[in-house]
């Protein structure tokens, strides 16, 4: 009886290890499918905004950075205000309620060492021992301003890279990326 537990047990052993595997497998690719971007959260006094408060939105169009798209702002813009037209807030300009769209970029200095690389191998360009390189984050902060105190109530932040899959390169992209800071509103 003893030999037979022993053989059973070297059998379901490696069954064992591989549906540990393929469930840590499984539960690591879900979690990169639905992770979400980068969010900061601040707000004054836990500020929920009130049902059916009347906002307006304005854009930083004139301290848009070069490099950025003009039209990028405005789906953002536009995505902001429907996001909160739809779940019942009223869009006016005369509104004491601001929410401002802010877009900005900021170079991310990256230090490349090679260690990952052995020398000369998997390179095509000459040995640099402090190669340095630049890559572009892009910014996106949008806050509830308070005109009538000047205070600011609530704001979100999120950030993006050049050809991530959050970058708002279209309007259904700009919604997804407001409603991730929005929601939390």
């Amino acid at each position: 009886m003893h030999y037979i537990s022993h053989i059973t047990e070297r059998i379901l052993l490696p069954m064992t290890l591989k549906r540990n595997f393929l469930i840590f497998a499984f539960t690591a690719f879900l979690t990169a499918c639905t992770s979400t971007p980068f969010t900061e959260l601040n707000s004054r006094d836990n500020f929920q905004l009130a049902e059916e408060s009347s906002f307006k939105i304005l854009l930083n169009k004139d301290l848009l950075p070069v490099e950025m798209d003009p039209i990028l702002i405005e789906n953002l813009g536009d995505a902001s205000k429907e996001y909160l037209e739809g779940i019942g807030h009223k869009y006016s300009e005369d509104a004491s309620l601001t929410i401002d769209v802010s877009v900005t970029t900021k170079e991310k200095i990256k230090y490349d060492d090679f260690r990952f690389y052995g020398y000369p191998m998997y390179r095509s360009y000459l040995y640099e021992p402090d190669r340095l390189n630049s890559v572009p984050e892009f910014f996106l902060r949008i806050s509830v301003r308070d005109e009538e105190h000047d205070k600011t109530l609530w704001t979100g932040l999120t950030k993006w890279r050049k050809g991530s899959s959050y970058a708002p390169n279209d309007l259904p992209a700009a919604e997804m990326l407001v409603e991730n800071l929005l929601i939390n509103l």
